[in-house]
Parts: structure tokens; C-alpha cells; sequence
């Protein structure tokens, strides 16, 4: 077989559970020129080596004798920022199964491999795949750095070119143009791809753009159009049930993620989004249903979470299934040991407990997650913990964790609906739920006008410790995160201090991550050039 060239460096990863298929793609890859190959026999083993290494290439076969495929395992990585951009990944399939595999696919892989395949076959691709990895490495380069408008300069270079891969870049620049606020242009150039071919991806950036800019009547039409000629094309069905939840209709959103369930079974995500507005909508039978066949499917994948049992735990107590409920978290508790999954499982005993009306046992373990570090909670837990403090009579604690959420993820839909459902549930009234959601953002305004008027007044280091203590709960919140470097910057342009100074690059390097355009980058990076300390 022919060799390619510039391969010997690249890193190679092998996911099969087969000892035959296993060896055959490494004699393939060995024989066009790599050298640095990894096995992995597993998903658990192939997770631990891509934590530890970045990988060139990956080929990973879809039916891995275990709960979770390739296919779900590639969402994973993706949705999880485990694979860098310009990674080769390629799914083998039997020929027999493809076109199910690949219809409901939504996270693509660069391509598919179907089994049987010559050497020939796979040369042939492989030389492809490699060729467009090249051409994108800038693209891809600017991509993991997060520079929006590096990623724009690289496209440009490539659509001038109107070579093959016109169509792709422009997806890239698309996608780049709204991250960096440029959401008119992201508009046209959609527009402009969709004149050359109607494709699902550009119809959804399109509806997303249009949410973007607040034109929901036109975002919803452009989206329930693409679920009547694209019913395979399940990103859209996510997108649509985000749009009728922020519409206030609940039950219709339900009705989405279940045709989007049906038309691509086995996304994790979704199941936990379904499982959550069935939840709201009070069908606690379908919830329990739902979360019980996919803990039970994915019972040895390392993809589930301590909030899934969390979840179905739930479920089972609103039906009055206590016992249930409490085996369910104890067969949990055997397998998550980290402290985040302790504070979800405690706090759901705890409600389990108080349902069963075992008030001693239920305060034991709602100390027991009080104990654990409740700073910096994921929205599952923090959830977790506020419903057992309700139910508990422990409101202001339960409110306590609930605004962390909301003041953490500011712009979450989602989330924001998860609140209200933990609020319904406790017995809330609406006046009672919006008066919440009021009053976490109002504690966060408060907090960024004091920092701001003490940090004007020149009470630097007042100002610094109220910001930098809100920025260290709150490290999601883009505003709090912003004005935590500002204040910085400001004082140490006063002040020439070095330990002020890493804190303020280590917070601007934060609002790059999650914003590169956000307005207040300009202003810190005026305030050290002024202390002439930029880096």
C-alpha cells in the first residue's frame, strides 16, 4: 500500500472492542506512515487517553459492544470541548446500518468507514480527509484560541479560493460572525448559502441568528418550516423546544423533544431535557420511564451522571414510590465517590426521606450535602440541593441556591426554566417565582454599581474584594467577570501591582474565552496600557 506523507507525527487513536479490528486498522495505519498509534478497547479506556493526549486522528468503530456508540460517544467528546477542532474522527459502520446511523446523526464525524473496506477504499479517503484537515488547520488554530475574528480573516482566505470547500468554510464563518456580534452579516451569508443549496444547517443558523436579534415570530416559522421537510435533522427539534419554552408553552415544547426523541433515540441531553419538562409538566410516569431505560441502557457508560439517578429520583417520589426512589440513590451512591455527585445524592435522600416521613434520616443527609463545598455548583446539584431544602422548610437556603443558578447563567433558557419547575414543585406561586428571578438580578446590579462607584470614589481595595468575592461564585457571569478585571486594571494602573495585575489577566482571559468581542475588553486593555503591564 501507498504511504502518505507528513503523517509520522500525527497521533493516532483506534476505538474498537474487537482484538481482530483492532489489529487490522493499526497494520492500515502503520503501513501508510503513522507511528505514534494508541489502542483503546473501550470507551472508559479511550476517555483516559484523550484526557492525557491530542490526537490527529481518531477512528472509532459505532458498535462497541457497550451502552453508549460511537456516535454518542463523538456528541461527548464534542459537546465537552475533549477534541480539538482540527482532530480527524471517523466512524466505522456496517454497511447494512449507515444510513440509520447517519440520518439522526447530529454531531457528524469527518466521515464514515463502512465495513467491508479495501486497503484501497481507505487510502482513498484517508488522503481526503487529510488534505481538508490542512487547508482548515488555521481556521481550526483560531478556533481553539477562541479569536473570533481570526477565525473570519482565515475564512476569508479560503472563500476567495470558491474551491471545494466554499460551502463548509462559510458554515465556519457563519457560526463565528454571530459569536462575535456580527449577527446581521451571519444573516446574509446564510441567505446566501441557502440561494446555493437548501441545506438544514444554514435554515437553523438562520433561525438562530433571527433569535438572536429578537425577531422570534421569524426565528419560529423558519423553524417549524425545516421540522416539516427535515424531521431527521433533530438539532432543529432542540432549537424549537428552546423557543416554545422562552414562548411560555410548555406542553408544546414537551411534544417537540419527544418527536425529536423518537426520530434520534440515545442522545443523553436531550433525555435529560425530556425527562425535566415532563417533570414540569407534571407527567411524572413518562419522567420515571424515560430516566429508568436510559440509566438502565448506559448503566457502564462513563457518560451518565449522579444528577440522572437525581432525576429519576424525583420522579419516583412525586409518585409516591419512596422506596423506589431511595434504592435507585443508593445504587448510585456505589458508583459516583466525587464530591459534586455526594451533594446530589444527599440532597435527594434527603427529599426522598421527607417524603417518606423519616424526618431524622432526612435532615442527616441534607447536613450531610450542606457539608460538601456548595460554592460552585453545577445547576444539577445546586437544583438537587434547593429542593430538599424546601422541602425541608428551609427556604432562604433553597432560594440561596436557586439564584447561584440563575445569577451563574444569566442567559440560560433552560435553566431558567429548571428554577421554575423547582419552585412549582415546592408549592411556589408565580408572583413568588418571578419575584425571585427579579431579585437575583437585582442583587448582581447592586453588586456591580457598589464596586463600580467605590472603585470611582478610589476605595480600590474595597472595591476589589466586593467584585472579586461575587466573580469567584459567580464565574459563568460575564458582567460580574468584566467588571472584576476592570477594577482591577483601573487599580493597578494607580497601583503597579503585580498580583492585581495576574488576577486582572487572568479574569480578561476568562471574558476572551466566553466573549472575545465583549465591550469591556477595550476598556481594561486602555487601563494597562496606561500602566503600561499588558502582556
Amino acid at each position: 500500500m501507498a504511504t502518505l506523507t507528513n503523517v509520522s507525527n500525527k497521533k493516532a487513536l483506534i476505538i474498537d472492542d474487537m482484538p481482530d479490528m483492532r489489529n487490522q486498522l493499526q497494520m492500515t495505519l502503520t503501513s501508510l506512515g503513522f507511528d505514534k498509534l494508541h489502542l483503546a478497547s473501550s470507551i472508559k479506556d479511550a476517555m483516559e487517553k484523550i484526557d492525557i493526549t491530542r490526537y490527529d486522528v481518531i477512528l472509532c468503530d459505532y458498535n462497541l459492544g457497550e451502552s453508549t456508540n460511537g456516535q454518542q460517544f463523538l456528541e461527548y467528546l464534542r459537546t465537552h470541548n475533549k477534541l480539538e477542532r482540527n482532530c480527524v474522527f471517523i466512524i466505522i459502520t456496517a454497511e447494512n446500518s449507515y444510513e440509520s446511523v447517519a440520518s439522526a446523526a447530529e454531531c457528524l464525524p469527518d466521515d464514515y468507514l463502512l465495513k467491508p473496506f479495501t486497503a484501497g477504499q481507505f487510502l482513498s479517503r484517508f488522503e481526503r480527509l487529510l488534505e481538508r484537515q490542512e487547508v482548515l488547520r488555521p481556521i481550526d488554530l483560531a478556533h481553539d484560541n477562541k479569536n473570533g475574528h481570526k477565525i473570519i480573516t482565515e475564512c476569508n482566505k479560503i472563500l476567495e479560493l470558491k474551491n471545494k470547500y466554499y460551502v463548509d468554510v462559510c458554515k465556519i464563518k457563519a457560526a463565528a460572525l454571530v459569536r462575535i456580534g456580527h449577527t446581521d452579516e451571519a444573516i446574509q451569508l446564510y441567505n446566501e448559502v441557502l440561494q446555493l443549496r437548501d441545506l438544514p444547517w444554514a435554515q437553523l443558523g438562520l433561525a438562530r441568528a433571527q433569535a438572536k436579534l429578537g425577531n422570534m415570530q421569524a426565528s419560529e416559522e423558519i423553524s417549524q418550516k425545516l421540522m416539516q421537510t427535515n424531521p431527521q435533522f433533530v438539532a432543529n427539534f432542540d432549537f424549537a423546544s428552546e423557543i416554545l419554552m422562552q414562548d411560555n408553552k410548555p406542553e408544546q415544547a414537551l411534544q417537540v423533544l419527544k418527536d425529536a426523541a423518537t426520530n434520534s433515540p440515545g442522545n443523553m441531553n436531550r433525555t435529560r431535557n425530556l425527562t425535566a419538562l415532563a417533570m414540569a409538566n407534571g407527567e411524572f410516569d413518562m419522567a420515571e420511564k424515560l430516566m429508568a431505560e436510559t440509566i438502565k441502557k448506559h448503566k457502564h457508560s462513563p457518560l451518565r451522571e449522579a444528577a440522572d439517578y437525581a432525576l429519576l429520583s424525583r420522579a419516583l417520589i412525586e409518585q409516591g414510590k419512596t422506596k423506589e426512589a431511595l434504592s435507585s440513590l443508593k445504587d448510585a451512591a456505589s458508583q459516583f465517590n466525587d464530591p459534586a455527585s455526594k451533594v446530589v445524592l444527599a440532597a435527594s435522600n434527603s427529599l426522598a426521606h421527607i417524603k417518606a416521613g423519616d424526618v431524622k434520616e432526612a435532615e442527616a443527609a441534607l447536613n450531610q450535602a450542606l457539608a460538601e463545598d456548595t460554592r460552585l455548583l453545577a445547576p444539577s446539584a445546586a437544583a438537587s440541593l434547593a429542593e430538599a431544602c424546601f422541602a425541608a422548610g428551609k427556604d432562604d437556603l433553597a432560594s440561596d441556591f436557586l439564584k447561584q443558578i440563575l445569577q451563574n447563567n444569566p442567559d440560560d433558557l433552560r435553566l431558567q426554566g429548571r428554577v421554575k419547575m423547582v419552585c412549582t414543585m415546592a408549592g411556589k406561586n408565580t408572583d413568588e417565582v418571578a419575584t425571585l428571578i427579579q431579585e437575583s438580578a437585582k442583587e448582581i446590579i447592586k453588586i456591580n454599581n457598589d464596586g463600580v462607584r467605590k472603585a470611582q470614589a478610589g476605595e480600590y481595595k474595597e472595591a476589589i474584594e466586593l467584585i472579586v468575592d461575587a466573580a469567584e461564585r459567580l464565574p459563568n457571569n460575564l458582567n460580574i467577570i468584566s467588571n472584576a478585571a476592570l477594577i482591577l486594571a483601573v487599580s493597578v494602573a494607580n497601583s503597579r501591582n503585580k498580583d492585581e495585575l495576574v488576577q486582572c489577566l487572568d479574569y480578561r482571559q476568562k471574558v476572551m474565552d466566553k466573549d472575545p468581542v465583549h465591550p469591556k475588553l477595550a476598556q481594561i486593555d486602555m487601563m494597562l496600557k496606561k500602566a503600561k503591564m499588558t502582556e
